[in-house]
C-alpha cells in the first residue's frame, strides 16, 4: 500500500483550525464561522482538561466569558458570534449547546500526536 506521509509541527491551539480546514469539504464554513468553531473546540479541549463532567463542561463551552474570550481574541462584536453561533446550529454542528461529535478531533491525554488518515478505496468505472 502506497502512504504520504506529512509530519507537521503546530500549537494545539493551531491544530483546530487546521481540522477544519482539512475537514472543510464536509462542513463548507466560510471563515469567521470555522474561526468561532476552532476556538470552541480549542476552549473544549482546554476545559475538559479540568472538568469531568460532560454537563458541566459543555456549559463552560457555550458561557457568557468563553463567548467575551472568542470575540476579543476575534475582534468581533456579540452579533458576529451570535450569527455564527446560529448558522453552527442550523448546519447541525452544534445541537443541544454541544459540537457534535463528528466535528470533534479526538486528542489523545497521553499523547503529542494527532493523525488524521483517508483511505480512498479507489473503483474503476
Amino acid at each position: 500500500m502506497n502512504k504520504k506521509v506529512a509530519n507537521i509541527n503546530i500549537k494545539i491551539k493551531d491544530l483546530f483550525n487546521k481540522w477544519l480546514d482539512i475537514t472543510a469539504s464536509f462542513h463548507k464554513l466560510t471563515p469567521q464561522p470555522k474561526e468561532i468553531l476552532a476556538l470552541l473546540l480549542y476552549y473544549h479541549y482546554q476545559y475538559k482538561k479540568e472538568i469531568t463532567n460532560d454537563k458541566i463542561l459543555w456549559k463552560i463551552v457555550f458561557d457568557y466569558d468563553t463567548k467575551m474570550k472568542i470575540k476579543e481574541e476575534m475582534g468581533i462584536k456579540d452579533q458576529a458570534i451570535q450569527n455564527a453561533l446560529t448558522l453552527l446550529r442550523n448546519k447541525n454542528i452544534i445541537v443541544n449547546n454541544k459540537i457534535s461529535e463528528g466535528f470533534i478531533p479526538t486528542l489523545s491525554k497521553d499523547s503529542n500526536t494527532f493523525q488524521i488518515i483517508f483511505n480512498f478505496n479507489i473503483i474503476d468505472e
